[in-house]
């Protein structure tokens, strides 16, 4: 079944789909129950296990495409590409370790003024 298919069943946006399903999205519980029915399979079976999560030793956190387009930004600049290689990566160790140990997101900071 498509995203766009599977979005017109649950009532949600294409965009939504393909958010949640790359994980940048957090479908609340009722949705995921959904998504399983229209599914016709358990809700068990669409959430990942955490050694489906994990890292694996050896495994590249940076697939090709954010690498080309880590090299883009930078310019040709090995510095610049070394820095922001080493920032994304050190971020998605954290985002997975938090996965893998349950932690709940970090949530961002209101700047709005009373």
């Amino acid at each position: 079944m498509s995203q766009d298919l599977l979005a017109q069943h649950l009532g949600i946006s294409r965009a939504s789909m393909v958010n949640i399903e790359a994980g940048r999205q957090r479908a609340p519980l009722h949705l995921l129950w959904q998504i399983a029915e229209v599914l016709h399979t358990k809700l068990i079976e669409l959430i990942p296990t955490p050694d489906e999560v994990a890292v694996r030793p050896n495994q590249p956190l940076l697939d090709r495409e954010v690498i080309d387009q880590i090299e883009k930004v930078a310019n040709g600049d090995p510095a610049t590409v070394k820095l922001l290689t080493g920032f994304i990566t050190k971020t998605v160790k954290a985002v997975n370790t938090s996965v893998i140990e349950g932690k709940p997101h970090a949530k961002a900071k209101s700047r709005r003024k009373s």
